[in-house]
């Protein structure tokens, strides 16, 4: 009896150590005579909410900026997120070339490669303009300084209706032998997935609306 009493002392001599320390037992790791406290990423929610739109077919990116003037961070987020969004674009671009190419067969490399590069760059130039801010978290330190995450994201109807538009009018030929294809049915199928997704939405921001004035009378 004795002995459980010592363990039972000793455990919660150790959970009050840990909480005091700042920590939970759900975010502290022993490891020997090593104690890990599990720091979480603050831009986490960020990140999540980026993956889930390029899920989706559109393209996003978390950018971070720091500086010891708020403005002067954001725009050095901003500017951040817009060099990442061109970067997954250019994955996205280069991902539809191999599908096409291997589709169209050998022989017509030079062409294929024109077409999507005319596109990119065009995008790059137009498109990444219009990139939305969705959301932004900002954190500041006892030094004045200032640490911002900011969200940046072009929808799957956005990004790949330019694209497609810029590839019609750079080779309008070779356009109609990829609308004939798989790597066009992929960004169909993602436009269309986001429109269904817009109008359920739209058609549920309605009923609760409906729902509300109802109520009120």
């Amino acid at each position: 009896m004795r002995k459980l009493i010592l363990v039972l002392l000793s455990l919660t001599i150790s959970f009050a150590i840990m909480s005091c320390g700042g920590g939970s037992p759900e975010t502290v790791i022993k490891q020997g005579n090593t104690t890990w406290k599990i720091e979480e990423d603050p831009l986490k929610d960020l990140v999540i909410s980026a993956n889930k739109i390029i899920d989706e077919g559109g393209i996003a990116a978390v950018g971070e900026g720091f500086s010891k003037r708020a403005d002067f961070a954001r725009q050095k987020a901003h500017a951040d997120a817009e060099g990442k969004l061109a970067e997954i674009f250019s994955t996205k671009v280069d991902r539809l070339k191999k599908n096409f190419q291997e589709e169209v067969g050998q022989g017509r490399e030079s062409e294929v490669n024109e077409l999507f590069s005319v596109a990119q760059k065009s995008f790059t130039q137009k498109t990444l303009i219009g990139a939305v801010e969705k959301d932004t978290k900002i954190l500041s330190n006892d030094k004045g300084e200032y640490r911002i995450g900011l969200l940046l994201a072009i929808t799957p109807k956005t990004v790949n209706m330019s694209l497609m538009d810029e590839m019609q009018s750079g080779k309008p030929q070779l356009y109609q032998r990829f609308r004939a294809s798989k790597a066009f049915e992929d960004l169909q199928k993602e436009i269309d997935n986001y429109d269904k997704k817009e109008n359920n939405t739209y058609e549920k921001k309605e009923s609760d609306n409906t729902e509300k004035k109802e109520e009120v009378k």
